[in-house]
This record gives structure tokens, C-alpha cells and sequence, in this order.
């Protein structure tokens, strides 16, 4: 049977991601916000940066949409903001935009796919549940995530963030000596990242065809792949889903292949 195809139709990530804004607001509410965040995610965060962030994002992808332009600021609240509240008031507007918006209309992004209002409504979900779970790190109780959309995370890490991870922090990606596998053992999804000759490593996927010899395979559970690689999972912890050349997985890890 054939993977489910990805990525998943636009609205298809409404649902999900009002799941997910409504789990954070309730940590945003009921958590202690001067818990420090894991080194991980963040050395010099607390919990209380974290909702000010993503409340900030919400907002500024509102502006990319309403405009189509790339805004320029992500808005911060005020010094004496409710911070729940103010994460909330932003979820909404986010979610009030998309709910009136054409997934086709021409619309700025920060990756090479295509130029449409669509790239929001999955990038949107990512950004919640990757920091929501970031929130669950910080409070020793992770969530779990739905497998379909964990590979659907790994999916938009491989082939919409790593074409332009060389921005995150100025330094170019790994250079592969070969073939890498992903596979995840739960949905049946591959992609296989190869030497390109340009900055990143060519990306085919989801539904990959098994390479021979590949120098390294990251095989396991949709979401242990995903946290790895957005680097939730620390390498140490995560070596059990990495065989081959291990140490060329860790750098293309701290290549900065997400934001």
C-alpha cells in the first residue's frame, strides 16, 4: 500500500492546527511562564519567551497573507501584556485569515516552493506543534504526534526547509558523500537526500524508491524523526534511529537545517 501522498490538501491543517493553538494556550494559562527552556530549544529562553514568540509569528504571518508581502517585524507584546491572552488574540486572527483565504492566491515565502498563500497554512501548524511540544520539553511531559501529520513535519523539513537552510545561520549544509535514506518504520515514507553539487543535498521523497548502499539510513517512528530533526531529540538520544555513517548525520543535524 502507498504512503499517504504529501503534502496534505491546505484546509486539511485548520483543524489540527486549532488543536494545537488551543493545548498551548492551556500551558500558556496554567504553566508556571519563569520555567527555563531546554538547552535544545533555547539557552536563554524561559516559557514566557517562547509564548511571546509564537504569538509574534501568528501575527506576522498574518501580514505575509493579508499582504502577500513579506512582513518585515514580528510584533511583541507589550511589557504588561496577559501573555495568554496575547497568544490567544493572535491565534485567532491567524485562523480567521486562513479560514477566508485561497490557498492558490500569490503569496511570499521563504523557500523555493511555490509562491502561494497554501505554504502558510502547513508552515502555521508546523511552527505550533513543533513549539508546542518545545513547551512540553520545558514542563518533562512531551505529547505525542499524530503519525500522518509527524510525517508530514518530516516532509516539509526535507523539502521545504533544507533548500534554504544555508540562511539560518550563514554556514553552508553538510556535503553528503553519498546517498541518505529516511524512512519512517509507522507511515512507510522515504526520502533520499543526494550529493547535488549546489549548497543543499537534492531531495526525493516522500515515496522514494530504496537506494543501494546508502551511506547512512535514519529509520524509526514518524515522530522520533521529526524531533530529531528539528533537533528536539539530542543526537546522543537519538543515535538508535541512525546506522551507517552516524557522524555525517550529526553535522547535516547542525547544519542548521531548520530555523
Amino acid at each position: 500500500m502507498e504512503p499517504t501522498a504529501l503534502p496534505l490538501a491546505a484546509r486539511d491543517y485548520l483543524d489540527p492546527l486549532a488543536a494545537e493553538m488551543a493545548a498551548f494556550e492551556a500551558i500558556a494559562r496554567k504553566a508556571d511562564l519563569s520555567v527555563p527552556m531546554p538547552a535544545q530549544v533555547s539557552r536563554y529562553w524561559q516559557l514566557r519567551d517562547l509564548v511571546a514568540h509564537l504569538g509574534g509569528i501568528h501575527r506576522w504571518a498574518v501580514e505575509n497573507i493579508r499582504t502577500g508581502k513579506r512582513a518585515r517585524q514580528v510584533p511583541k507584546p507589550d511589557d504588561d501584556a496577559d501573555l495568554a491572552d496575547w497568544y490567544r488574540a493572535g491565534a485567532d486572527l491567524l485562523l480567521d485569515e486562513l479560514a477566508r483565504t485561497d490557498p492558490d492566491a500569490p503569496c511570499w515565502n521563504f523557500s523555493t516552493v511555490p509562491r502561494a498563500a497554501g505554504f502558510w497554512f502547513r508552515r502555521q501548524f508546523h511552527e505550533t506543534l513543533i513549539h508546542g511540544r518545545d513547551a512540553d520539553l520545558a514542563l518533562g511531559e512531551l505529547r505525542p504526534v499524530p503519525q500522518l501529520l509527524a510525517a508530514d513535519g518530516v516532509d516539509e523539513v526535507l523539502r521545504v526547509m533544507l533548500a534554504v537552510g544555508h540562511r539560518w545561520d550563514g554556514k553552508p549544509v553538510t556535503t553528503l558523500t553519498g546517498p541518505v535514506s529516511v524512512e519512517l518504520s509507522d507511515t512507510g515514507h522515504r526520502w533520499v537526500l543526494t550529493p547535488s553539487g549546489n549548497r543543499v543535498p537534492a531531495v526525493s521523497g516522500p515515496r522514494a524508491a530504496a537506494v543501494d548502499e546508502p551511506v547512512a539510513v535514519v529509520r524509526g517512528p514518524a515522530e522520533q524523526v521529526l524531533l530529531l530533526l528539528w533537533q528536539r531529540l539530542p543526537f546522543p538520544d537519538g543515535t538508535h534511529l541512525v546506522s551507517g555513517d552516524t557522524d555525517l548525520v550529526q553535522r547535516l543535524l547542525k547544519s542548521q537545517i531548520t530555523p
